[in-house]
């Protein structure tokens, strides 16, 4: 009976043992999963990032929906605004600010572009256009320019006409360029603005113009136009010209007439002997 229970115990040890070996031998067998691969995920370029062209520095651009720049624009401008106050007439200067928010409309043969500049209180809208179209002359200028702001503001002090207000141009002709080129004038003249009683209300100062509204190349400035006439302490004067042919013709001269004092200096001077020569024979 002893032996038969030693026999039994003996082998459930056997078998104990076997199926120990067995789950040992299937680990070691059994392939060992790799750590999971570092993966690195990079925001692909779009191409309509690619390309939208960049606006150079300290300008206001409109670009159409191909990414492409249609209207390019770098100037500074100052409002003078007259209104009335309880006090009598006052009067406020508005800059616009190299930051204001810029809206527009890219423009064509059958639509006029539209550049918008908009600031605390303010708008400025400026609406160009081909310069008769039908007689195919090939120029664009500036066919009109709006404020438009509200007297609410804090900085109209004590107005009495409080509200909205929009005040234009009605003079024709502004900036006129030729078509594909850029306009640039470092300082045109003040560009008065009317209310909607004619009366003149507001006047605009630009300086340092450089614009471009149609045929913009790859986001940048084409050769410019430039106006004939400036302005110094108020008063027009012509704009400074290049200077190196009437320097180089009146260098010319100078030397010219240099050389003519000179060699009737020489013929008085050989004049004089052959005289006294004579004159002692």
């Amino acid at each position: 009976m002893e032996s038969a229970s030693m026999t039994l115990v003996l082998a459930i040890i056997l078998m104990v043992l076997k199926l120990c070996s067995s789950q040992s031998a299937a680990k070691e067998i059994a392939p060992t999963q790799p750590n999971p691969p570092v993966t690195e995920n990079y925001l692909a370029p779009t191409d309509d990032v690619l390309s939208r062209d960049v606006a150079p520095d300290f300008t206001y651009a409109v670009w159409d929906g191909d990414g492409k720049i249609c209207i390019l624009a770098k100037f500074s401008t100052s409002f003078k605004i007259t209104y009335p106050s309880i006090g009598g007439e006052e009067h406020i200067s508005v800059n616009v600010p190299e930051d204001a928010k810029v809206k527009g409309r890219c423009g064509n043969f059958d639509r006029e572009p539209l550049l918008e500049l908009s600031w605390s209180g303010f708008r400025l809208f400026m609406v160009f256009t081909i310069a008769n179209p039908k007689e195919n002359q090939d120029t664009w200028e500036l066919l009109s320019m709006e404020l438009l702001y509200d007297t609410k503001n804090p900085l109209f002090d004590g107005a009495t006409n409080v509200g909205k207000k929009t005040v234009r141009t009605l003079e024709d002709g502004l900036f006129k360029t030729q078509y594909g080129k850029s306009y640039f004038c470092p300082s045109p003249d003040v560009i008065p603005m009317y209310g909607s009683d004619k009366e003149k209300v507001v006047l605009a100062r630009m300086k340092d113009v450089h614009l471009q509204v149609y045929d913009v190349q790859m986001g940048k400035f084409s050769p410019f136009q430039r106006c004939s006439l400036v302005r110094i302490g108020g008063l027009p004067e012509p704009f400074a010209q290049d200077e190196t042919v009437p320097i180089a013709v009146g260098s010319t001269l100078a030397v010219m007439a240099v050389l003519v004092v000179i060699g009737y200096a020489l013929w008085r001077n050989l004049s004089a002997r052959k005289t006294d020569y004579d004159y002692m024979e």
